[in-house]
């Protein structure tokens, strides 16, 4: 039966070249900074153990998700500053009511000269059938991949 809940979803959205590192950097190391970009969807990024940017450190997120206010508590389970990667193991909160597992994975990836693409990767097993998928969750990141870009952009 699991494997027939097992699950991927997988987005992508185009960013400028120039906001590749600021992307990157705001998540791994100043991810509390993040609601300073977007506020009607993240409002806040707890540091509940370790250090930002760092492995097996644990944050928990308040954000807002089809007129929803939500939690997330996520473990940084690896952080690639070369490749720009970063995975998130969620461990508590809104999602795990639906899924007994959710690893969520981001990375930005040079296209042409100038852009760079930000590519979320959810994978999630659904605890029952007919559980919806998180389309608002991977809308939302992707929006926001948009605001960082606009954001780092604007200096």
């Amino acid at each position: 039966m699991e494997g027939m809940l097992k699950r991927k979803l997988e987005g992508e959205v185009e960013i400028r070249e120039g906001a590749a590192d600021a992307f990157h950097d705001f998540f791994a190391n100043r991810p509390h900074h993040i609601p300073t970009v977007k506020d009607d969807f993240i409002h806040a990024c707890d540091l509940h153990e370790g250090d930002y940017g760092t492995q097996g450190s644990t944050i928990e997120w308040t954000y807002t998700v089809d007129g929803k206010k939500k939690k997330i508590k996520q473990i940084l389970e690896l952080i690639d500053e070369k490749n720009k990667v970063m995975k998130f193991n969620c461990i508590g909160g809104d999602l795990m009511e639906d899924y007994d597992t959710v690893l969520v994975t981001f990375q930005v990836i040079p296209v042409t000269e100038g852009t760079c693409k930000v590519v979320w990767t959810f994978e999630y097993v659904k605890k029952k059938p007919g559980i919806p998928e998180p389309s608002g969750e991977m809308d939302s990141l992707l929006e926001l991949a948009k605001h960082i870009d606009d954001h780092h952009h604007s200096k």
